[in-house]
């Protein structure tokens, strides 16, 4: 696949399925990098654009006590306006107009934790594309698939879970930082965020997964705060088991396509002293449906 605006119906048909297929997770070669418009060309071929995280209000920022309200289309407005791409996110120790390296938080070169992005949203994104274009020696990207996860959960963990959600806190990122304008909540009880079912129905299927987001600031709702933690520890401790798990190594040119209500992902840490940059798009999703019954599939 070395041309992304050359895909044609049956070609993203067969794409489509073929995530079904391999655990929601999909690795294209590209051998080269891409322009802006090819990856949003192959991510239309999963959904439409959703923002990225930290550029709209609601879309993991808040608004600052200085800053006016606008609408999302002033914003979007705007954002264009000073040649930014709403919908495109830099990840990266790079400045994205030069290339060249830039100072950054130490926490973006450690472990991030395992999450699902952008579950803080009432209708999180279904897809996100990560195209590889800086690579480190090291930084690799693990997959845990959700629906091996809600397959194998055992009964008695599986009876506590029953018709009960857990609120996706918006405060932090996966590396831990503080998102743009966001306060730190003083317990996982006062964190902001929807709440989603543990247990989720995959659309078209009888397929189910444990929906979990990201480990910190997690309250399951209506538990004294000491039973959600344990609750929430015995979750996590099942769904990121090694074998329900892949570990990525990136080349350059890479993009790796995957599907946020199928797996969880982690970002692996690396020297300081390298350099790691990466472009991602994600698609807007759908809400999250709970599980018809308690009995695996």
């Amino acid at each position: 696949m070395s041309e992304p605006r050359s895909i044609d119906d049956p070609l993203a048909e067969r794409l489509r399925t073929a995530s079904v297929e391999h655990h929601g997770t999909l690795v294209f070669d590209v051998g080269r990098l891409l322009e802006a418009d090819e990856l949003h060309a192959l991510t239309a071929v999963f959904g439409d654009n959703e923002f990225a995280p930290g550029l709209v209000t609601g879309y993991g920022k808040a608004r600052r006590a200085d800053e006016p309200e606008r609408s999302v289309d002033e914003q979007v407005a705007e954002l264009r306006a000073r040649g930014i791409d709403p919908h495109l996110m830099f990840l990266g120790n790079v400045d994205p107009a030069t290339g060249e390296r830039r100072e950054t938080d130490e926490l973006f070169f450690g472990e991030w934790e395992w999450h699902t992005d952008m579950s803080y949203l009432p209708a999180p994104p279904t897809f996100s594309l990560l195209h590889a274009r800086m690579v480190p020696d090291g930084g690799d990207t693990s997959f845990c698939s959700q629906v091996l996860a809600a397959r194998t959960l055992p009964d008695a963990l599986r009876e506590r879970v029953a018709g009960r959600r857990i609120k996706h806190d918006s405060t932090y990122t996966s590396a831990g930082m503080l998102r743009p304008g966001m306060t730190p909540p003083a317990t996982p009880v006062e964190a902001i965020g929807p709440y989603h079912p543990i247990l989720r129905r995959l659309p078209g299927s009888d397929r189910e997964a444990l929906f979990l987001g990201r480990r910190t600031n997690a309250y399951v709702e209506d538990l004294p705060l000491d039973e959600s933690e344990a609750l929430l520890d015995a979750l996590w401790e099942h769904a990121t088991r090694d074998d329900f798990t892949y570990r990525h190594r990136w080349t350059v040119g890479e993009v790796v396509v995957w599907d946020n209500r199928v797996v969880m992902h982690c970002r692996h840490p690396f020297e300081s002293t390298q350099t790691r940059f990466m472009w991602r798009t994600q698609t807007k999703g759908e809400p999250v449906v709970a599980a018809v019954s308690t009995s695996a599939v």
